[in-house]
C-alpha cells in the first residue's frame, strides 16, 4: 500500500483529452535585419519558430578556454537593481591587462534581457577599471545561461559567446566580435550573430597545433539551427539552417534551409540516447509528463482511469497519478539495463520509519512513447503492472489548456446560508467555510465552486486529524432558483463524482437534494 495525495484538478483537466489530440504545426519566421546590440551596424539573424522548447539542446559549453571563471567579482560598481549572473576575467584585446566580461540582469524584472558589460582597464584615467561597452542579449531566462570568450571565427581574436533561453522557451545565441581599437576609446564590440531557435549548436572542431603561432586565419566554426517544420503535421519533421562566418560581411550568414524528415531525426536522436554512457542522459530524456495510452491489460477490472507519470530528474522525484490520487516517490537510484531500458528505484517515505519501494522499468519505444513496468513489493509479494505512455509535449499541453471542455475556472455561482435536505441533513455556506450536519453530527470544512467545461463542481475539504491527508469529496452541481411574490426558493442537487484525468466520473453514493427558502421583504 502507499500513502496517496489528492491530485491537482488543473493537472487532470490538462490531460482530459490527451489521447484524442495531435500537435498543430508551428509557424516559422526567419529574418535578417540590422540589430541594435552594441556599437556599429550588424546583421541580425533570427530564426523564430513557435513550438516546443529546446529539450534536446546541446549541453552547456565547457569552461571558456580564454577566461578565468573561479569566484570572479566585478571590478566596477554594479547598480543595486542588477543581479550579477556571471563574471569572466579574460584578456580580450591582447594588451598587458585583462578585461572583465560581466552578465547582468534586472532583479525585479523577469522579462528583462540579460546584459553583457565589458570592463576595461586604463590606469591613466585614474580609475583602473571602467565600463567601456554593453549590449542587450536575447536571453531572459537565467536558469539556462552560459558566457564564454573564445575564437570562433579563426581570426586570432576572442569573441564573446552568450547562450541562453528566452521567455518562449527558445534557445538563444549572441556572438560579439571586438572592433578595431579607437583612439581614446576602450574596447568595443559589434554583434556578428544573433539566433533564436529550438536547437542551436556551435560545430567546433580541432585546429592545428600551430594555429596560435600562425598569422593567417584558421578554420571558422559554423552554427547549426534546428527549427520545427511549419509545413509538416509531423512534430518530428525539422528544418535545418547552417550559418557560416563571412569575413567580407563580418557576420554569420545563413545557408539554404534543409528539411529533415522526422524518421531520420528520430533515429539519430534514439541512437544518441541508446549509445549514451551512464544514466544521466536517459534520465533527462524521461523528464516531464507522460500519459497512459490505454488501461493496462492486466490492471484490475475496476481500474478504468488513465494514469499520468511524471519524472523529475532534477528534483529527484517521481509522481504516479491514477484516478483522483497521486503517489510521490523519491528518485533513489537508476540502473541502465539494455540500450533502450533503464531501471529506477523509487521510495515513498510517507509512513514514518517505513520505506515503501517501487521499481519502474522503462523501455523506450520512440521519442514520444515508452513502456513502463511498475513493480510493488510493499506486501512482500511482487505485484507488477505494465502500461504504455505517450509524452505530453508543450504543444499538446497548450491545446489541452485551450479546450473548452478542459477549462477550469471559478464558478459564477455563489452560495450563502443554510440549505436543508431530508433526514436532518444540511449544508451551511459561509465562504470559504462550510458546515455539514447530519444524523452522525457536524463537520466543518472549506469548499470551492468551479467550472469544469460546461459543468459546475463543488469540492469540500474536511480536516482529518490523525491522518496524513484531509478528506476531499466532490459533487456535480445542478442549481435552480425560483422567485414569486413572497419568497425565493433555491434548489441544490448534488451528485457525487470523482475527478479524474478524463474529467469527472459518477461516483458511488446518493444524489442529495437541498432547499433554501428566503422570504421576500415587502
Amino acid at each position: 500500500m502507499t500513502t496517496q495525495q489528492p491530485a491537482s484538478l488543473l493537472h487532470r483537466a490538462l490531460i482530459a483529452a490527451a489521447c484524442a489530440l495531435v500537435a498543430a504545426a508551428s509557424l516559422l519566421l526567419v529574418s535578417c535585419h540590422p540589430g541594435s546590440g552594441g556599437s556599429g551596424g550588424v546583421a541580425r539573424i533570427v530564426p523564430q519558430p513557435l513550438g516546443d522548447s529546446a529539450d534536446t539542446q546541446a549541453s552547456r559549453p565547457s569552461t571558456p578556454d580564454a577566461a578565468e571563471t573561479t569566484q570572479a567579482r566585478p571590478r566596477i560598481a554594479i547598480d543595486p537593481a542588477d543581479t550579477v549572473i556571471q563574471v569572466l576575467n579574460v584578456n580580450v584585446d591582447g594588451d598587458p591587462d585583462e578585461e572583465q566580461v560581466i552578465a547582468l540582469k534586472r532583479t525585479d524584472d523577469v522579462a528583462a534581457p540579460v546584459r553583457i558589460v565589458v570592463a576595461d582597464s586604463d590606469p591613466a584615467r585614474g580609475a583602473y577599471y571602467y565600463q567601456s561597452w554593453q549590449a542587450d542579449t536575447d536571453a531572459t531566462d537565467t536558469r539556462l545561461f552560459s558566457l564564454a570568450v573564445k575564437d570562433l571565427v579563426g581570426d586570432h581574436t576572442n569573441q564573446i559567446v552568450v547562450r541562453g533561453m528566452n521567455d518562449d522557451g527558445k534557445v538563444t545565441l549572441d556572438i560579439y566580435h571586438p572592433l578595431p581599437p579607437s583612439q581614446g576609446k576602450g574596447i568595443e564590440f559589434r554583434q556578428i550573430c544573433q539566433l533564436v531557435a529550438d536547437v542551436l549548436t556551435i560545430d567546433e572542431s580541432d585546429r592545428p597545433d600551430d594555429f596560435a603561432t600562425q598569422k593567417s586565419n584558421g578554420l571558422a566554426f559554423p552554427v547549426t539551427a534546428l527549427l520545427r517544420d511549419p509545413d509538416s503535421q509531423n512534430v518530428l519533421d525539422l528544418v535545418q539552417i547552417r550559418y557560416t562566418w563571412s569575413a567580407a560581411e563580418a557576420r554569420y550568414v545563413p545557408g539554404p534551409a534543409e528539411k529533415k524528415a522526422g524518421e531520420e531525426v528520430q533515429q539519430a536522436q534514439l541512437k544518441s540516447l541508446f549509445t549514451s554512457p551512464g544514466e544521466a542522459t536517459f534520465e533527462q530524456f524521461l523528464s516531464g509528463s507522460w500519459v497512459q495510452d490505454q488501461p493496462a491489460p492486466n490492471a484490475k477490472s475496476t481500474d478504468t482511469n488513465l494514469s499520468i507519470l511524471d519524472f523529475d530528474a532534477q528534483g529527484r522525484e517521481i509522481s504516479f497519478s491514477t484516478g483522483s490520487t497521486v503517489e510521490k516517490y523519491s528518485w533513489r537510484e537508476s540502473f541502465r539495463q539494455l540500450a533502450n531500458k533503464i531501471l529506477i528505484i523509487g521510495e515513498n517515505e510517507a509512513v514514518s520509519q517505513i520505506a515503501l519501494m517501487r521499481s519502474f522499468t522503462v523501455e523506450v519505444e520512440s521519442l514520444t512513447s515508452i513502456n513502463v513496468s511498475i513493480a510493488e513489493t510493499d506486501t512482500g509479494v511482487v505485484d507488477t503492472i505494465t502500461m504504455k505512455f505517450s509524452k505530453i509535449t508543450d504543444d499538446l499541453r497548450t491545446q489541452l489548456i485551450q479546450r473548452s471542455d478542459s477549462q477550469v475556472s471559478p464558478s459564477a455561482l455563489r452560495f450563502a446560508g443554510l440549505f436543508s435536505g431530508s433526514d436532518g441533513m444540511s449544508l451551511t455556506f459561509d465562504s470559504p467555510q462550510v458546515t455539514w450536519s447530519d444524523k452522525s453530527g457536524q463537520r466543518d470544512g472549506s469548499y470551492s465552486l468551479f467550472s469544469l467545461g460546461t459543468k459546475t463542481i463543488l469540492s469540500i475539504r474536511f480536516p482529518s486529524p490523525g491522518r496524513s491527508q484531509d478528506l476531499i469529496q466532490s459533487w456535480r452541481v445542478d442549481f435552480h432558483e425560483k422567485k414569486d411574490a413572497s419568497r425565493i426558493t433555491r434548489t441544490l442537487s448534488l451528485s457525487p463524482v470523482r475527478l479524474t484525468i478524463k474529467g469527472d466520473e459518477d461516483a458511488t453514493g446518493d444524489t442529495m437534494m437541498l432547499v433554501q427558502l428566503e422570504t421576500v421583504k415587502k
